[in-house]
């Protein structure tokens, strides 16, 4: 494929008008896990409330033994940054849970088994890993500012896209959103006082007390497939060894028997290389070698599916999922040294560029006349570890691609009318080697 200017693999679309600065980092391989510390030691103008250790809380019991929030520590660290911000303002956080032990997040599912707001267990929640933090912002003098809901309010009103809320309330939510995001962290759509860090699933899922000295040293985490609780909608391609550059593409819907397979599968190529491991929402990989930039292998992993784009002004007949046209002046680059790297985005006409290499999104041939944007190496982009990757239109069914998934032209529409964005579809990727053990666990259908 060549490359002349840029492309992809994962976040919303971007109109170039000035660079991006993104955190690079030498490494590809997924960082282990690390000892969880106490937030207050990084940023002791946090307050602290962990409701879970009061009964103030939705079971009306005292499930922690200690008022203390425990985070790994980048976590603590990202979290820090965000009180920093805030108290240029005058204002602050106030926690009110971070790290889970998986036994208690047991006993909440047996409370409320609804996973838009309690995660099962049987997957673990991203508490239970020391990466997550339930929280609001207070004033100067530590008072709580208003907000949409009290903590732990399980209903319509606690959702982020709730607008029947006094003028307050939705300033107050608008403005932790953006301290939070700002500094990385995503939140949970269900619940306005959850976030999670970027790099949740690179931390092992642990269930020692509150208190425990074993907390405050390193854990290995295990390869897993956390599929995000929104998800419905799963995308599995399955290759013969991690050298195939052939393997076959099955899609799953979620229903309340578990996964269950849509329509019949077809057949997809991946990269001359085959698979390497991608920097997705899955634990560290451990299995196999980490996929680099220009190492012409297609990742391995579990993915996020982003926007679809095209040649023609409009989606096929019947896509629901977002679409944007491109034209000659849309790349994607793929110069790891840029503070670009990895961004769809349109050039505007005298931009200044800091590239030396991107790829042209509207070609000469049809292999984009359809494609979607595979979330690898994103959010948190780090430097050569694999950029504009996308499941397009293949140009024979023996051509193999330079990272890419590829397929039928009629299979690719298919693909995009099936997908809802009510569904939070997913991509996996992975040889039957790696498959097959994560299918007898139940981890995938």
């Amino acid at each position: 494929m060549p490359r002349i200017v840029v492309r992809t693999c994962l976040r919303p679309v971007v109109v170039f008008l000035a660079f991006l600065s993104v955190s690079l980092v030498a490494s590809c391989s997924a960082a282990g896990d690390s000892p969880l510390i106490d937030i207050q030691k990084v940023a002791p103008g946090i307050q602290v409330d962990i409701r879970y250790a009061t009964p103030e809380n939705f079971t009306g019991q005292i499930l922690y033994p200690l008022n203390r929030c425990l985070l790994c520590e980048p976590v603590a660290h990202r979290l820090a940054l965000v009180q920093s911000d805030l108290e240029k303002e005058g204002l602050g956080l106030k926690v009110w849970d971070c790290y889970r032990p998986l036994s208690v997040q047991k006993k909440l599912w047996k409370i409320v088994p609804d996973e838009r707001y309690v995660a099962d267990p049987k997957t673990g929640s991203r508490h239970n890993r020391g990466a997550s933090v339930d929280l609001t912002l207070v004033d100067r003098a530590g008072r709580e500012l208003v907000m949409p809901t009290k903590f732990d309010e399980f209903t319509e009103r606690a959702h982020r896209n709730y607008q029947n809320l006094p003028a307050e309330a939705l300033r107050n939510r608008a403005k932790l959103e953006a301290a939070m995001t700002t500094r990385g962290f995503t939140g949970l759509p269900t619940e306005w006082w959850h976030f999670d860090d970027p790099e949740w699933s690179h931390f092992a899922i642990r269930d020692e007390p509150l208190g425990s000295p074993a907390l405050e040293t390193d854990q290995p985490a295990s390869l897993e497939m956390p599929f995000p609780r929104e998800s419905s909608q799963l995308v599995l391609v399955v290759s013969p060894e991690w050298s195939s550059v052939k393997a076959t593409l099955q899609r799953f819907e979620k229903t309340g028997a578990g996964w269950k397979a849509v329509g019949s599968s077809w057949p997809v190529t991946l990269g001359k290389n085959g698979l390497r491991w991608g920097r997705g929402l899955q634990g560290p990989a451990s299995l196999g070698p980490a996929k680099s930039e220009s190492d012409r292998t297609a990742p391995a992993g579990l993915f996020r599916i982003g926007r679809a784009y095209g040649y023609a002004p409009h989606p096929p007949a019947g896509c629901l999922w977002p679409y944007q046209p491109v034209t000659e002046d849309w790349f994607c680059v793929d110069d790891p040294k840029s503070r670009s790297y990895n961004q769809i985005l349109r050039l505007e006409p005298g931009a200044p560029r800091d590239w030396k290499s991107a790829e042209t999104l509207r070609r000469s041939d049809h292999l984009y006349t359809w494609f979607l944007n595979v979330e690898q190496n994103w959010p948190d982009v780090k430097e050569a570890c694999g950029s504009c990757i996308f499941l397009h239109v293949w140009r024979t069914p023996d051509s193999p691609t330079d990272g890419c998934t590829a397929m039928e032209e009629s299979r690719m529409v298919e693909l995009l009318r099936w997908l809802s964005p009510e569904a939070h579809p997913c991509l996996v990727q992975l040889p039957e080697a790696v498959y097959r053990p994560l299918k007898a666990k139940g981890l995938l259908p």
